[in-house]
């Protein structure tokens, strides 16, 4: 059977805290964007088909602008459900989304608002609402989930990205320099690929080695969004290997400054890369998701822990291409 490939997400928003005058100050309930499908008349979570050449956090980001006319960055990823269509076997990945005001939008292309015949409404709802109004059992079961990722914490998470340069010319064909080897053309493709998953998830700082493969790598997403960027030498082959404690303070400095300041990137090499996923220290993350392919990103999300640390609370890889073997309708 046939696969079509889908991404989405849970768009959220409340659980602040305000103050009162006398008593326990309260919290705003956790409320989640629905849309409404004329052709089917079901009340649903924004979600859609890949186009071609599309990563599935760009897909995700692209259809909750086009059926809700917001702009979102990804959280964690909530679920994949899989159901038959028309023949075909649909996969669809969601993630929890927010409306952000960030750079990291510039560097999305322009998303065409639906037509009023696919989706005819959209409504803020809460969690009790939500049960009521959503169609299919899968949807509530993971509004559902959302409101209790989110009531443990993950609406403060921030995604920290460490991503492997796209490919590179042949090391041993390379006769000068190797820090200065370039991407391939295959690499320049993933390049252009991974500044939509930089977007996807909101990255506004962003650290990245100095060889200039690196540099190439994400010189596209740079050009988009207007970030800047900052080259320390320790994010590179040579300047790791002479001082690996330089590389792995880097990592802990930022896994701690996006708390503050903002989902953060760091683009270096596989060298480099393996020491800084076993630092987290999650033994899943070492067994399932390293090493990363060329042009591959692992995405740790991180909240504050009671002591004020960073504390990972979910992890997912991000391709450099489009997944293979599926089809577009």
């Amino acid at each position: 059977m046939s696969k079509v490939l889908a991404a989405g997400g849970v768009v959220w928003r409340g659980g602040e805290v305000r103050p009162a005058l006398e008593g326990t100050p309260t919290q705003t309930p956790y409320e989640f964007l629905v849309v409404h499908r004329p052709k089917y008349d079901d009340w649903s979570l924004p979600k859609g088909k890949l186009e071609p050449g599309e990563l599935l956090p760009a897909c995700a980001v692209r259809e909750i602008a086009e059926e809700t006319g917001v702009q979102v960055c990804l959280g964690p990823q909530l679920g994949v459900t899989t159901y038959p269509v028309e023949g075909a076997e649909k996969q669809v990945t969601y993630w929890l989304a927010q409306v952000r005001h960030s750079a990291a939008i510039l560097a999305r292309p322009y998303a065409e608002p639906a037509s009023p015949h696919e989706i005819n409404e959209t409504r803020w709802v809460d969690q009790a609402q939500a049960q009521e109004l959503l169609t299919q059992e899968y949807d509530r079961n993971l509004v559902a989930h959302a409101e209790q990722c989110l009531s443990q914490g993950w609406c403060d998470s921030t995604p920290v990205m460490l991503v492997r340069h796209g490919k590179a010319k042949n090391r041993l064909k390379w006769k000068t320099d190797d820090s200065l080897r370039p991407l391939k053309k295959r690499g320049k493709h993933q390049a252009a690929a991974l500044a939509s998953t930089l977007s996807a998830f909101g990255i506004s700082r962003l650290f990245c080695s100095p060889w200039k493969r690196c540099e190439q790598t994400v010189r596209p997403y740079l050009k988009a969004s207007g970030i800047r960027c900052e080259y320390p030498d320790v994010l590179s082959e040579d300047g790791f290997a002479a001082n690996p404690y330089g590389g792995l303070e880097l990592l802990r400095t930022q896994l701690k400054a996006t708390l503050t300041e903002g989902p953060t990137a760091l683009c270096s090499h596989a060298p480099v890369l393996i020491p800084l996923i076993r630092a987290l220290g999650n033994d899943f993350l070492e067994e399932t998701l390293v090493p990363l392919e060329t042009g591959e990103s692992l995405i740790v999300h991180v909240i504050s822990d009671a002591e004020g640390s960073p504390k990972l609370i979910a992890a997912e890889r991000a391709g450099a291409e489009p997944p293979a073997g599926y089809v577009l309708d």
